[in-house]
């Protein structure tokens, strides 16, 4: 065959087929639009996946470290073992230390700086001994989020927790930005924050004992028995 004749048949062949495609996807838009159940026919046959609605990443981070305190408590394990768990675990996720001095108030200025350190780790235990303390609360299959809200340079983070006994245990989050994720600075459980849960206890024992801070590390110890 001649260069021309070739190149003739080819531009023919490409020209039909080019009409074919264009023709079939005409066809195949009228079906649809005529016929909604014929979608079924394109998922099926061309694979179509729906696009999957973006996680938002705020949600992701509460849900993962709910999933982690869920089970641990469904772990079954008691006692001191489990306040170690939840000890580490929330020294990995909330920030205790902003915590614990939020929680100080007018006193943070006359905790003695050779004290700092042993005060943080018996806030710590003393957390871990709340979550403990109410650990039932805890043990549940699933965390449902409820709402997301910015409040200045917080995210709140309303949700609940489905308990395998039957119905839910209202949680709050409040994270704060940290690095490129995100860290808990706050924790609501049975509609107390833990902030302001300490802050009012440790204020009541330092207002007793004119700011000595003994009595409260005295107290702080005690959760050690819970």
């Amino acid at each position: 065959m001649a260069r021309g004749s070739r190149a003739a048949s080819l531009y023919e062949m490409t020209t039909t087929l080019t009409s074919g495609v264009i023709a079939g996807l005409s066809s195949l838009t009228m079906e649809l639009k005529d016929n909604p159940f014929s979608m079924f026919f394109v998922n099926k046959h061309l694979h179509f996946v729906p696009t999957a609605a973006a996680i938002d990443p705020a949600e992701a981070y509460v849900r993962k470290v709910a999933d982690q305190v869920m089970s641990l408590a469904n772990s079954g394990q008691k006692g001191n073992g489990l306040k170690a768990r939840f000890a580490a675990l929330l020294n990995s996720h909330i920030n205790l230390r902003a915590i614990a001095n939020f929680a100080l108030g007018t006193y943070q200025s006359k905790l003695p700086a050779s004290r700092k350190g042993e005060f943080y780790e018996l806030v710590n235990n003393y957390a871990a001994s709340l979550f403990v303390y109410y650990v039932d609360d805890f043990r549940g299959s699933a965390l449902e989020v409820m709402s997301n809200a910015k409040q200045g340079k917080f995210t709140v983070i309303q949700s609940a927790i489905k308990l395998k006994g039957g119905g839910r245990e209202q949680v709050r989050w409040r994270l704060t930005k940290s690095g490129g994720g995100y860290r808990i600075s706050d924790v609501n459980l049975k509609g107390v924050w833990l902030t302001i849960s300490m802050k009012d206890r440790f204020t009541k024992v330092l207002n007793k004992s004119k700011g000595d801070f003994e009595p409260l590390f005295a107290e702080l110890r005690e959760a050690e028995t819970w």
